[in-house]
């Protein structure tokens, strides 16, 4: 009876063990790792002379974007015409008006995510 009792003991520990483990790699998961169908915004980069945003995307698959430019608030300030891209990396150079200096953010956005990314504007 002793016997039974430390293996049941240790194959519940272990059993405890997994679960535990298989949460913990299912929470990883589905949080911090990117969904393997969406695009990936790898870079924003600001240049002058004239002012544009040149911003770097990585598509697993061809599907069209939109881009939208807004403010701190997150208030629509321009919208860029839809950009069809294939699979792959891709630079897209969106142009600025002019604009006053300060913060504002990029919205990428297609009919499956949207992606938010801030940026500094000074061109003084």
């Amino acid at each position: 009876m002793e016997n039974l009792r430390i293996a049941l003991t240790i194959t519940l520990s272990i059993l405890l063990l997994l679960v535990l483990l298989r949460r913990f790699r299912d929470r990883v998961v589905r949080h911090d790792l990117p969904v393997a169908g969406h695009a990936e915004l790898i870079g924003l980069q600001v240049a002058y002379h004239p002012a544009r945003l040149l911003v770097r995307v990585r598509m697993p698959q061809a599907r069209s974007m939109s881009w939208t430019l807004l403010d701190q608030a997150h208030h629509e300030l321009h919208r860029w015409p839809d950009l069809p891209l294939q699979a792959g990396d891709h630079a897209v150079e969106l142009a600025l008006d002019a604009r006053a200096d300060g913060i504002y953010h990029l919205q990428m956005a297609s009919e499956s995510q949207r992606t938010i990314r801030r940026f500094r504007l000074a061109q003084g």
